[in-house]
């Protein structure tokens, strides 16, 4: 986006979208004094994410460790005993399980909190803190951290409270730049201004924000089958999946909304603003083919964009059935207006307008 969004807002798109509850002290903690520049906003937010989670007790698992040793413990590994001639000694070769912390998880954990305590460019507090939840880590092995092991944790009911954190850990290892400062200091690309990052935190966050407001009505991202005959096996296979960003079943209305994320949510044809095409055949794709199931025939359709250089909220019906909004939310607002914003559009009233912002 060319415009910045706050730092709250930004901690409240990043709470909503990785499914976190903020308390009302950790919001009060995060503001442009407390947090002039990406490197402290992370530091904040890791600092009391891993406090809450030390407080909890780091998250264990059975580890196979290898030891010679006189007591028989475990499995022997009596081919390993043989290399190292154990008997010799009167011991033996045993590989056992443990229960230990060195897991994956808090390994990228550790590795996050160093560089953060590391970095001169935080706040001294904040480093004093992140210091302080390093020492709960002696345990923890240490781990050069890559792409490729976000992929490789496994998350389940006894450690979702990683989740919020994880992702933190890996937002603030994408947007390292690849050099450092004389100084020690690391710099972090602005993650804002990345379509690609920002749809998925957009559209997350939407769906959590609707899943946690709207009670009354089941959300999801849901898949939709092509309304298809006569498809053989392979021919379904190279169809493009359609799965929406967030789709909201109410008893009596149904609602499927698109979140797309651009540097300019309309484009310039001929002089003239317009909407962009590709959103729209998207739109109507998901609209046609979920039309066919039974109490779905006047599903309703939403394309959301965060307003840039223009905010725009238009309506129209597609087809004779289905009612269509096209609208913007402005996240430079107080995050209150953009509660009661996005509340009013899964209302859906008001008459269309086009502003210059």
């Amino acid at each position: 986006m060319a415009t910045t969004i706050p730092i709250t807002n930004l901690y409240y798109l990043l709470a909503y979208a990785w499914d976190h509850k903020l308390s009302e002290a950790e919001l009060v903690a995060v503001d442009a004094d407390s947090c002039p520049d990406l490197n402290n906003l992370f530091a904040k937010i890791l600092a009391t994410a891993t406090h809450h989670l030390v407080r909890r007790g780091l998250d264990r698992n059975y580890t196979p460790f290898e030891e010679e040793t006189s007591r028989i413990r475990g499995r022997i590994d009596f081919s390993a005993g043989e290399k190292v001639q154990s008997r010799t000694r009167g011991k033996l070769v045993c590989i056992y399980d443990e229960l230990s912390p060195d897991v994956l998880h808090n390994q990228i954990v550790k590795a996050t909190l160093r560089l953060l305590r590391n970095d001169q460019e935080v706040h001294t507090d904040s480093r004093k803190r992140l210091a302080q939840s390093l020492e709960a880590f002696y345990e923890v092995g240490d781990l050069r951290v890559t792409p490729r092991h976000f992929h490789r944790v496994q998350l389940h009911r006894n450690n979702r409270a990683y989740r919020f954190i994880l992702h933190l850990c890996e937002l603030i290892h994408a947007s390292l730049l690849p050099d450092k400062s004389q100084d020690g200091s690391r710099r972090f690309r602005d993650f804002t201004r990345d379509e690609r990052i920002m749809a998925k935190i957009f559209e997350d966050f939407v769906r959590n924000f609707a899943n946690r407001h709207l009670p009354e009505a089941t959300v999801s991202a849901m898949h939709i089958n092509w309304r298809a005959s006569e498809l053989g096996e392979k021919s379904s296979r190279m169809l493009p999946r359609m799965i929406t960003d967030v789709t909201v079943a109410w008893p009596d209305r149904k609602l499927i909304l698109d979140c797309k994320y651009y540097q300019e949510a309309l484009v310039s044809r001929y002089d003239a603003l317009r909407f962009r095409s590709g959103n729209l055949y998207q739109l109507n794709a998901y609209l046609t083919n979920k039309a066919a199931e039974p109490g779905w025939e006047n599903v309703e359709g939403m394309l959301l964009y965060p307003s840039n250089r223009y905010s725009f909220d238009h309506r129209f019906t597609l087809h004779g059935s289905h009612r269509i909004r096209v609208s913007t939310v402005d996240l430079q607002k107080q995050w209150t207006e953009i509660e009661t914003e996005l509340l009013d559009l899964f209302e859906s009233k008001e008459p269309n307008r086009l502003q210059h912002q």
